[in-house]
């Protein structure tokens, strides 16, 4: 809905849905967050805009975004309805070794399939490049080569990683890792 564009919106479970699946960035300035009720953000922002989960919807526009970036790279991991891993390894040549190149194909891409903006992470493994990411969002493209992920992870806490939840974020902490740079020690 175009006019929702800009506006604090929040997705709900159902028409009169009473949980806040998730939200716009304008309705996180706000404080509301995933998993809140719908009540206590409308407190926080009472223009909040609900709109009912549409899963159909959302399921056709995750398919028509992995298709388009098949035409990236063949070699696709879903990750999730809206993320995916591209294993580049096979098509850099195609690229021109460019990383930034391949991140704008890959964002023009998604645009093209879906009228969305995406942030786009490029780096030599899953994790770091899930947590690069999620540094530039709503519409970033950050890429961490292989050789520069030991010093841009370092002061980063574990529990920031993809898979590290906060169970195994205790375990590694009796061990006195806290951030990525403590694995070194």
């Amino acid at each position: 809905n175009p006019y929702w564009r800009g506006r604090p919106v929040a997705v709900t479970n159902g028409r009169q849905g009473s949980c806040i699946i998730t939200c716009s960035y304008e309705a996180r300035a706000f404080g509301i967050r995933t998993g809140m009720r719908l009540k206590d953000g409308l407190e926080k922002c009472p223009e909040l805009i609900q709109a009912p989960t549409r899963p159909n919807r959302y399921a056709d526009t995750s398919r028509a975004i992995m298709a388009s970036l098949e035409d990236i790279s063949p070699d696709i991991e879903v990750f999730s309805v809206d993320e995916a891993f591209l294993d580049l390894s096979h098509c850099q040549a195609l690229y021109e070794h460019n990383p930034e190149r391949v991140g704008n194909a890959i964002k023009q891409k998604v645009f093209e399939a879906s009228g969305l903006l995406c942030s786009v992470g490029i780096s030599g493994d899953r994790s770091t490049a899930k947590w690069a990411a999620k540094q530039q969002k709503p519409n970033g493209l950050t890429i961490v080569p292989p050789d520069e992920v030991a010093e841009r992870l370092a002061d980063v806490p574990v529990t920031d990683l993809c898979g590290i939840n906060k169970g195994v974020g205790k375990f590694l902490a009796q061990y006195g890792v806290y951030r990525c740079g403590d694995m070194a020690k």
